[in-house]
């Protein structure tokens, strides 16, 4: 392990009553920074934060508003004078009780129940989730069309570059093929947005605030040994509307399947239905969000921007056919969607 992140494991440690007899240097990205800590009195995991000290204060508030209402997260380890969270060398730190269990598999259809009514029932945990004065949250309420705004004019902007490039990669001349068709897909959904009630909904949420939680995926669920879902990576919760991480859930699992299941995308939504109640008008607001070609605009924005640099030109073009697949099998299975929302919504 590399020794300086040795010791700032070891001088943060040093400040609880843990008794650490290993630590394990777990990941490093960028800021964040990852260890596991076996100590005589368990497992645990050590976590160098990437946010604000605001914002880790609005996380610990968050954690135990949710563990209040029901859901499953990794307890916080505090010092012995009750802090949430130590600074060394202006570095934030945090501890957390590790969980003994397995990732869910978005293959396994009792998992991805699991997950979606997991999802559905932290939802429900969140709301009403105040913002204590001396913390803060992130919050993207009001922001969608902004945002796919920009993710358009990124496109035409990348587009316009190939058109006049003398000499095009293979990659540009995928991308450039098949631009057009996804370029139709933002001017919808931008369209459908407008004319749903995305900003009903939003001024409503302002009062009553929902905690979203965008990489609700495999990578930050485990299934305990008792059977329970617990949620994980809770530095970047944020305000925002549910149907924000059910459209990247939903576009998670039909990326894996390099095409759109109609049977799957009703079977899963009913399953968020049952346990978190949205109206056909909310629903058509998440079917606008998953028309937008979000999945194609970030490979697309990963090869032009070299993220991550490592990636080798056959990669990106690989990644890119999977999802020009994926993006363009969603439009007929979005379209019978609104025509059965009855099946989803049985009341109103």
């Amino acid at each position: 392990m590399d020794t300086q992140f040795l010791h700032a494991a070891e001088q943060v440690i040093g400040k609880y009553s843990l008794q650490a007899e290993n630590i394990f240097l777990l990941s490093y990205t960028g800021k964040k920074v990852i260890w596991a800590i076996q100590a005589k009195s368990g497992e645990f995991i050590l976590k160098k934060m990437a946010i604000s000290e605001e914002r880790i204060r609005f996380m610990l508030h968050a954690i135990d508003y949710l563990t209040g209402n029901g859901v499953y997260t990794p307890g916080i380890v505090r010092t012995p004078s009750g802090e949430g969270y130590v600074t060394f060398e202006d570095e934030h730190f945090v501890v957390f009780e590790s969980v003994r269990g397995r990732s869910p598999n978005y293959d396994n259809p009792d998992d991805l129940l699991k997950i979606v009514a997991g999802m559905a029932e932290f939802h429900n945990a969140s709301r009403g989730i105040e913002i204590p004065d001396g913390t803060e949250a992130a919050c993207h309420l009001g922001e969608w069309k902004a945002v796919f705004q920009k993710r358009y004019g990124e496109l035409v902007q990348w587009k316009e570059q190939i058109a006049k490039a003398k000499n095009r990669t293979d990659f540009d001349r995928l991308f450039f093929e098949h631009v057009d068709v996804f370029l139709d897909q933002c001017r919808e959904s931008i369209h459908m947005l407008d004319q749903s009630c995305y900003e009903q909904w939003v001024a409503v949420a302002r009062y009553i605030k929902t905690l979203s939680h965008p990489n609700f995926d495999v990578e930050n669920l485990t299934i305990a040994d008792n059977g329970n879902l617990y949620v994980h990576d809770m530095d970047s919760l944020s305000i925002d509307l549910p149907v924000h991480d059910l459209r990247k859930i939903l576009n998670q699992v039909m990326k894996q399947r390099k095409e759109w299941d109609l049977h799957l995308f009703l079977n899963m939504t009913k399953a968020y239905q049952e346990m978190h109640s949205l109206t056909k008008g909310q629903y058509f607001v998440l079917t606008a969000d998953l028309l937008f070609p979000h999945l194609f605009h970030d490979q697309v924005s990963k090869y032009y921007q070299n993220r991550p640099p490592k990636w080798t030109e056959l990669k990106h073009i690989s990644r890119l056919k999977d999802l020009i697949a994926t993006e363009i099998s969603k439009e007929k299975v979005l379209r019978s969607f609104l025509n059965r929302l009855d099946e989803v919504v049985l009341h109103g």
